[in-house]
């Protein structure tokens, strides 16, 4: 079984088309399930994928595929990264997760407890709100080779909200792509 954790509905949604995912009755979370993957919806938030990766027990491959916004300057909406450094905002705590195959460029992300719309506070990093829960969740049920974070880039730190019509055209593109990641 392949493993991918999301945050948002509006993240999972593409998933669910692409991958034929049926949804699973469980009062915990939103889980979406075929014969090869279970998706879960995490909520925002390093807690939430943290417990929601926990939930999961994942022994096997697992994805964290979301969006994030980006303080590099060279960086477009709808690029794809894999995601090789860590760095907890409010912890200053750094993981180190250079993988043997990258299959997308890399980039280091800064996980916040909060949302982000200053970029003159960030250089150089990717910012989401759930890496660093999901990969300290995930190290607790598989080895770091196991572990894949891939996010795209929805925006340029600043406070836009994404509708679930943008936030699924940003993702869907990139799924056969992911695909190759899990089979």
């Amino acid at each position: 079984m392949k493993y991918i954790v999301v945050a948002l509905m509006s993240e999972a949604k593409a998933l669910i088309d692409f991958f034929n995912l049926v949804k699973s009755e469980d009062a915990n979370f939103l889980i979406y399930k075929n014969e090869n993957i279970t998706l879960i919806v995490s909520g925002i938030g390093k807690i939430n994928s943290c417990i929601a990766t926990s939930y999961l027990k994942a022994d096997n491959l697992i994805l964290n595929i979301g969006i994030c916004a980006s303080a590099y300057q060279n960086h477009k909406i709808g690029d794809i990264f894999q995601i090789d450094k860590i760095i907890d905002k409010s912890s200053t705590k750094v993981i180190h997760h250079k993988s043997e195959q990258s299959h997308f460029n890399t980039a280091t992300i800064t996980c916040c407890d909060t949302p982000q719309n200053d970029s003159k506070k960030f250089k150089n990093t990717l910012v989401d709100m759930e890496s660093f829960g999901f990969f300290k969740a995930s190290k607790k049920f598989t080895n770091s080779e196991n572990i894949i974070l891939i996010k795209v880039v929805s925006d340029k730190i600043k406070d836009d909200i994404l509708t679930k019509k943008e936030v699924y055209e940003l993702i869907f593109p990139h799924l056969a792509s992911i695909k190759k990641i899990l089979f």
